[in-house]
């Protein structure tokens, strides 16, 4: 293990309990997903766990949470070895994980979501209810236990999780990039609470790759770097950001300007129109309703989306790449209706990059196959000569994407979930696109992977293609794009060109603050909705 001069070697030895790992290794393959790892959680503090992907941060979770088990190495409670064999041991443990995406059943209401946990298949607990709300209030927090959870926003959904966990008497909550899908306001909430359950002598430990909060919000930081500890921090002796990155990247090498120092946008007025959006309403299949949506993208032109996780991000993704036809409204690609566009042309002139890389990646086939996707399903027969030639397509795209992979010839299942995401860009970005549908690429990534991404974006744009990137990240949306569209309960609630968006502004239309006005969107009264006869009744 490399220890870093002024870190700590595994934490205080303190007076609470601890959680920790000695020795742990990990194979996937030939891939060693963790190499020997040391490292100590303690009760009563906030620990942040840093690394690129790949690096072995999530392995090491589900070793924790049940879901794998470890090659060789030990677990310790107290300093005694335990074996977690399924995720109800780690739970008798008191070891939750609250993962990055919900696990409560969006049907149920909160009470029934967290009689699940408590094994309850009969009827209900009848003080469940109460023990919530006083759990709750305790974290300081409201809860209604009778709240279907799919009416209840991300961060409601977060502390959901939080406060079962919490009443299942968790002594240990793992967090993974618990902060990725969170308004700015939310974020700040979840940092306090987090803080309030280690007053609780809980230990806390979140993943995450935004270097400034765990800057801010950690009281001792491990970094991981190719499967093993580089380093770790108490709060007093941990290093800047540039520093961070080097022990988890080594020296970030980007090419090109930063895209915040771009002289002047890359489209204007006069820029041919690639998609229009008039007048689109409705919905798809089990999704969330689009109102009245109008909506004009030009070549070369990054317009981004900024919004609360579902408020018609997904049905305008499906919008945007014929997944869904709406009733009400048009969709045109260079003037022609999109729905007369046959499949096999629109697989060709259209990329999308979903939020869920697990959606548009098959474990069972390898990287190669998966490069070779759209090819091979629509144009290409599998033959020997055409084998040889996505194998050799997926070696360079495997170079020039940065894909951590042993071999073209390994599954896709056994990549990190940052590998996986890379597979699906270099997919989509080898076609000659005419427009792009980037939903949340650099969810999940590491510092040197997001950059590459946005870099990638550029080019993209500087290239003609007209591209529509979806992000919660606020700062990154106004590095990247030319102008921000904001998605409110379905509704566009304004469009911004770069230049007179701020995190403010931004923000204030995702959560429908009042007195904000905007370029195409109207200004948001005190009462929360929109001037004029047509407004929304409220977040859905």
């Amino acid at each position: 293990m490399n220890v870093v001069p002024g870190s700590s070697a595994n934490g205080p030895a303190g007076t609470g309990r601890s959680l920790s790992v000695k020795g742990l290794v990990k194979h996937f393959g030939r891939v060693k997903a963790n190499d020997g790892i040391d490292v100590s959680f303690s009760s009563g503090e906030v620990h942040a766990l840093l690394g690129e992907n790949g690096a072995g941060k999530s392995t090491l979770i589900k070793i924790l949470a049940g879901v794998y088990h470890q090659d060789s190495g030990e677990i310790l409670i107290d300093g005694q070895p335990v074996r977690i064999d399924n995720p109800s041991h780690a739970r008798r443990h008191g070891i939750a994980v609250v993962h990055q995406h919900s696990t409560l059943i969006p049907r149920l209401s909160v009470v029934e979501n967290v009689s699940l946990q408590e094994g309850g298949a009969g009827p209900l607990d009848r003080t469940l209810a109460q023990r919530l709300v006083s759990t709750a209030e305790r974290l300081g927090f409201e809860l209604d236990p009778s709240s279907d959870v799919e009416t209840l926003t991300v961060g409601d959904r977060q502390r959901v999780e939080i406060a079962r966990a919490f009443l299942a008497d968790a002594r240990f909550i793992i967090l993974d990039e618990p902060t990725t899908i969170l308004a700015p306001t939310e974020r700040d909430a979840l940092f306090g609470l987090l803080a309030r359950l280690a007053s609780e002598a809980v230990g806390v430990v979140f993943v995450t790759h935004h270097l400034r909060e765990a800057i801010e919000n950690s009281e001792r930081m491990t970094v991981l770097r190719r499967g093993t500890v580089v380093g770790h921090f108490k709060r007093a002796a941990i290093p800047s950001e540039r520093e961070l990155v080097r022990l988890m990247v080594g020296e970030l090498d980007l090419a090109g300007r930063s895209l915040a120092q771009t002289d002047a946008p890359r489209t204007d007025e006069t820029t041919t129109e690639c998609i229009r959006i008039a007048g689109v309403s409705g919905a798809p299949e089990d999704g969330r309703p689009l109102h009245g949506l109008d909506l004009s993208i030009r070549r070369g032109e990054v317009l981004g989306i900024a919004g609360v996780e579902g408020n018609g991000q997904q049905e305008l993704a499906a919008l945007l790449t014929g997944a869904w036809a709406p009733a009400v409204g048009s969709i045109e690609l260079e003037g022609r209706p999109l729905k007369n566009v046959p499949s096999g042309e629109r697989i060709k002139l259209l990329g999308d990059v979903p939020d869920d890389h697990m959606f548009a990646t098959a474990d069972e086939l390898t990287v190669w196959e998966n490069v070779g996707l759209s090819e091979m399903a629509w144009w290409r027969a599998r033959t020997p000569l055409n084998t040889r030639f996505f194998r050799q397509v997926a070696r360079e795209r495997v170079r020039e994407f940065d894909i951590r992979t042993p071999s073209v010839d390994g599954l896709v299942g056994q990549l990190s979930g940052g590998n996986r995401r890379r597979v699906v860009i270099a997919r989509e970005l080898s076609k000659q696109l005419k427009i792009l549908v980037a939903s949340y690429p650099t969810k999940g990534l590491d510092v040197r992977s997001a950059e590459q991404v946005k870099r990638w974006t550029r080019e993209l744009a500087e290239s003609g293609t007209a591209v529509v990137y979806m992000s919660s990240e606020l700062e990154e949306l106004i590095e990247v794009s030319d102008r921000i569209a904001v998605l409110a309960r379905g509704r566009i609630a304004g469009v911004l060109a770069t230049g007179e968006a701020t995190v403010d502004t931004i923000g204030a239309l995702m959560l429908g603050a009042t007195g904000v006005r905007a370029t195409g969107g109207p200004e948001i009264t005190p009462s929360g909705r929109e001037d004029g006869p047509d407004s929304p009744s409220g977040q859905s």
